[in-house]
């Protein structure tokens, strides 16, 4: 992960409910993929210690976008 997410992003963005989003996020927590940062509505989640390390390494890999929009 290239830098943090909140719940309501995660929540919004995968069209969760505010249930299915803290559940995924505190198994994830758990799992040590994802690492809390904060206390309740501060609170933001960064790679963990077994954020798989390729991932990782493609997320923040620059990339060139060559012609973005067709003519």
């Amino acid at each position: 992960m290239a830098g943090r997410v909140r719940r309501s992003r995660y929540q919004n963005g995968e069209a969760l409910s505010l249930q299915q989003a803290q559940r995924d996020l505190r198994d994830l927590t758990a799992a040590g993929i994802l690492e809390p940062v904060g206390r309740t509505r501060a609170r933001y989640y960064t790679a963990g210690r077994a954020f798989p390390q390729d991932a990782l390494d493609t997320a923040r890999t620059p990339m060139t976008l060559t012609r973005p929009y067709r003519d």
